[in-house]
């Protein structure tokens, strides 16, 4: 491929974006190309064009194809540049593992769904400016209203994972991450939208917490990034927001008070298996059910906490529920996406090995997801 087809700055920059995505420095790059770094950067800021050889070295150095680099309708986002705010809090490797494949899925179905003319219909409300007070009801009326939006009501939430890209736009992915501390991230860019990704290694009623909190940051300012684990972070307004935003959208305060008082009447009072009931009731965990209540003062501050060392945990949830929660895993790109990928291959649009990069799987991988959508012969 010719590096002349393409202009010399729009070449510079998507380098700079690759090599950003796998985390090298100018000077660590320069030195895996055999160059110097006054070159790397004069080609980066598309004073100086790149040769043929050049870019072969680059394509192999950056982990990405010539193709790619030099195609017009490839998308190039460096969401690592938005994370770099969090280095000052000490950079974590599994973050910027998963910064990287959130990345490599977002641009990757972007490509697919401008390769096959289906673009993903977006449908944002308008960003919420958080309040330096009375943030807290903000984010219960957020959370009330982007139910409305929704179409959900005050019913039990369901498919969060597919809602979110249906009727909102968002893009969300599942992917098994190493660090279990990780639930998941998001992030936006004008080029793919809003996005998260979520720790597929999690319990599913874990996950639809993380989406939940996930969507506070979108429906208030969907500019900034969030990392969301368990390491300690400052509780800044807008994390105060997310927290509230989470739970009230997966447990709305009206209904909540309904069955908590239903409960009351039913069992003369609140025990531990009492509160496994009411969780299960709104499909989220204990824990979370448990530090809603303390929310809407309906349990003391500290209720969980006392709970917890008394000794709680999921053993008690199988005795009271049995095997209501399984142990199944979300799949690993939305039903849309797969249907996209299906039809790609079936029209012979392109091979498995592209579908495969595109999507961030491997082939055994694509084979399950695209098997739901092949025609019966």
């Amino acid at each position: 491929m010719n590096p002349g087809q393409i202009e010399p700055h729009v070449l510079g920059e998507r380098l700079r974006i690759a090599r950003s995505g796998v985390n090298l420095t100018q000077e660590a790059a320069a030195a895996q190309l055999g160059m110097s770094r006054p070159t790397l950067v004069a080609i980066e800021k598309g004073q100086r064009r790149v040769r043929p050889e050049e870019l072969i070295a680059f394509s192999k150095t950056y982990a990405t194809s010539a193709g790619k680099l030099l195609a017009s309708d490839a998308v190039h986002v460096d969401l690592s540049a938005k994370f770099r705010r969090l280095e000052s809090e000490g950079e974590v490797p599994t973050v910027s593992d998963a910064v990287q494949l959130l990345n490599k899925l977002a641009t990757g179905a972007v490509e697919l769904e401008r390769i096959l003319g289906a673009e993903l219909q977006t449908d944002y409300p308008p960003p919420l400016r958080i309040a330096s007070s009375g943030y807290l009801q903000q984010a219960e009326d957020a959370a009330v209203a982007f139910r409305q939006r929704m179409g959900i009501g005050l019913g039990r939430v369901g498919d969060l994972f597919t809602s979110l890209e249906l009727d909102m736009g968002i893009r969300v992915f599942a992917r098994g991450l190493p660090d279990s501390s990780l639930s998941g991230l998001y992030a936006y860019d004008p080029a793919v939208g809003a996005c998260i990704l979520v720790n597929a290694n999690h319990p599913r009623r874990r996950r639809l917490q993380t989406l939940a909190h996930e969507a506070a940051h979108f429906v208030a300012d969907r500019s900034l990034v969030d990392v969301l684990d368990e390491r300690p972070t400052p509780l800044t307004v807008e994390e105060r927001f997310a927290r509230r935003f989470g739970y009230a959208f997966l447990m709305p305060s009206a209904m909540v008070r309904q069955r908590f008082d239903a409960l009351l009447i039913q069992r003369k009072g609140v025990d531990v298996k009492g509160l496994i009931l009411l969780a299960h009731q709104f499909d989220v965990t204990t824990e979370g059910m448990c530090r809603r209540l303390e929310e809407l003062e309906l349990l003391a501050q500290g209720a969980w906490a006392s709970i917890r060392e008394r000794g709680f945990s999921s053993t008690m949830e199988r005795e009271v529920l049995g095997d209501a929660e399984p142990a199944s895993r979300p799949p690993l790109v939305s039903p849309r996406l797969a249907y996209l990928a299906a039809r790609a291959l079936a029209d012979g649009i392109l091979s498995e090995g592209q579908v495969c990069e595109l999507l961030v799987l491997d082939r055994s991988e694509l084979s399950g997801v695209v098997e739901p959508f092949c025609e019966v012969s």
